[in-house]
């Protein structure tokens, strides 16, 4: 019953929700890579879909609003991990169970102040570990006029369950030089900025680049050799409507 929770709490909000809003205003394709934690993993390279930041609210992936005004927003979405669950394609780990990929139902608020904007969300795994993540992200306005550049600075809560599904050592998976590892609830910290250039006609050139480094629940894990990883993405969007 518990992996339905929050399933039946979506549900009756999603019913409240702006129909409209469902709908996004700028679809759009990029590259994204994001460097491998795992030990031999190799850089993620993915295509990624891309949109502007029209509200200015810096809610990230697929989302809608059950609840807004100019400066607030209610929302509900639903998103992959940032974690790979192919581990990079590492030949040392592949004699390790596999991974199946991750599905978050999101519930997050935006708010904006003088300077910036402040996100706090929360997910919930429905497909692989079951886990749980929190939120909190604050993002500058933009730094100039011609560009939208904004700097944002984003802290992460992820459960043990999250942490251990990806970098934990089950008995039967150790080995030599790979002991068993469960890991605990982890901390992480992320700092980005995020580019958007108007083009001709509707079109607008999408650009992120960001850092985040992860606490000692993850960085000791016998499978891990990377703390900090970096990642990135490039790509163009199209206002529709």
């Amino acid at each position: 019953m518990k992996r339905f929770l929050p399933l039946l709490l979506l549900a009756p909000c999603v019913a409240l929700a702006d129909v409209d809003s469902l709908l996004p205003s700028d679809l759009g394709l990029g590259v994204k890579v994001r460097q491998s934690p795992f030990v031999g993993g190799d850089s993620e390279t993915s295509v990624t879909f891309t949109g502007t930041d029209r509200d200015g609210f810096d809610i990230s992936g697929p989302a809608w609003s059950f609840s807004k005004s100019d400066t607030q927003r209610l929302y509900l979405g639903a998103g992959l991990d940032e974690w790979d669950h192919e581990r990079g394609d590492s030949e040392q780990l592949r004699d390790m169970h596999e991974l199946d990929r991750a599905i978050n139902l999101r519930v997050g608020a935006a708010w904006k102040l003088a300077s910036g904007v402040v996100n706090a969300e929360v997910g919930q795994d429905v497909a692989a570990h079951k886990g749980a993540q929190a939120k909190a992200r604050y993002t500058l306005n933009s730094l100039s006029e011609q560009v939208s550049l904004r700097p944002y600075v984003e802290g992460q809560w992820l459960s043990s369950d999250l942490t251990d599904y990806y970098v934990g050592v089950d008995a039967d998976e150790a080995k030599a030089g790979r002991p068993a590892y469960q890991a605990d609830d982890g901390l992480a910290l992320k700092a980005g900025i995020r580019l958007e250039k108007p083009l001709t006609g509707k079109w607008a050139l999408v650009g992120e680049v960001d850092a985040t480094r992860y606490d000692a629940a993850i960085t000791d894990s016998p499978i891990v050799e990377k703390g900090t990883l970096w990642g990135g993405k490039l790509g163009l969007s199209y206002q529709w409507r």
